[in-house]
């Protein structure tokens, strides 16, 4: 099944890795050089952005969509101006005159979803993930703007949640996509916060963070040397492994890869739908490093961790029974 849609990078041969998983990649997303995402920019530079040109080229002719992304959640004094309108269709025009304009636009922006929708109808228009709408009102409020919408994180682990989203898309005529690889704390109160930081400069941002002695994200605070490793396995996070027990209510499975140490590594994992490594190096952001030496033994994992509601309701209203720290106890290894 052609259902991955895979994040632009440029620390690995991009055309290398995905020409291998073909039939399994659906999209490529990235964000356009010198625009702001929910991520940070990558190294972009004459030479990068000809080659970023080429390789989307080259996914425009193996049939890969091209993802355009808008989806910086904070756009400052600009976020509703006549000059955003016009940064975003200057754009749109810059990427035709290359042979590359957009399948697809993700924002979390109802502004530029408006904007696109009168100048751009041909366009697929997508509700960011990081919008988060966690039930099918949200969509239905904004199903106008959006042909397709991400689910929750927070809920996606839920199978009776993701069969009711699946018949509200179906009888609306909208698609629905999951993130599987975010390494995210579940519900975390840091992370409008942090994600507003990338609209502002998040580097300069954090070195005063550092300055002041307060940490940027929560989760390298809360992993920090090791600890609090069952949070880990209450995050939102599919294995591999279990994806297909959700592709019959999703389109797409969206993997993080643009700002990952091994992006090929996870692609890999996700095409095959195997992984007999450490799970934590699937993940983005990725706590490999603060669980060092330990890590999670991915092929241990129970295998109806995804079906039994350990991962799922379990997770969500945890009463600290115990039993995610059993499953670490079966899925630790020391590394090497």
């Amino acid at each position: 099944m052609r259902n991955l849609t895979v994040g632009y990078f440029n620390n690995q041969s991009f055309i290398y890795i995905c020409e291998k998983y073909l039939s399994r990649i659906a999209e490529v997303f990235f964000a356009w050089p010198g625009t702001l995402s929910c991520r940070p920019p990558l190294d972009f530079g004459d030479a990068k952005d000809t080659r970023m040109h080429h390789e989307l080229k080259w996914c425009r002719q193996q049939g890969i969509k091209l993802d355009l992304l808008f989806n910086c959640n904070c756009y400052g004094d600009i976020a509703v101006s006549q000059e955003l309108a016009n940064h975003v269709a200057a754009i749109l025009e810059e990427m035709d005159k290359l042979g590359l304009y957009p399948d697809v636009v993700t924002s979390t922006s109802p502004f530029i979803a408006t904007i696109l929708r009168r100048i751009a109808p041909d366009i697929e228009i997508r509700a960011s993930v990081n919008m988060r709408m966690h039930g099918t009102i949200g969509f239905d409020y904004v199903k106008d703007l959006f042909d397709s919408f991400y689910i929750s994180r927070e809920h996606q682990r839920d199978f009776e949640y993701m069969k009711c989203c699946a018949v509200w898309a179906k009888s609306n005529g909208k698609r629905l996509g999951m993130q599987v690889n975010s390494g995210c704390l579940r519900e975390c109160g840091y992370q409008q916060f942090h994600d507003n930081l990338h609209g502002h400069n998040r580097q300069r941002q954090s070195a005063e963070g550092k300055k002041l002695d307060f940490q940027v994200f929560l989760c390298k605070k809360h992993f920090a040397n090791g600890g609090n490793m069952e949070d880990m396995l209450r995050g939102t996070w599919i294995r591999p492994e279990d994806v297909t027990h959700f592709e019959p209510y999703v389109s797409l499975v969206k993997l993080s890869t643009r700002n990952v140490p091994e992006p090929g590594k996870i692609i890999k994992a996700y095409a095959e739908r195997h992984y007999d490594g450490n799970l934590l190096d699937l993940l983005d952001p990725q706590h490999s490093a603060a669980f060092e030496p330990l890590t999670l033994h991915n092929p241990s994992f129970p295998q109806d961790w995804a079906t039994s509601g350990i991962a799922a309701a379990c997770a969500r209203n945890c009463h600290h029974c115990g039993r995610c720290t059993q499953i670490i106890n079966t899925t630790q290894r020391r590394r090497g």
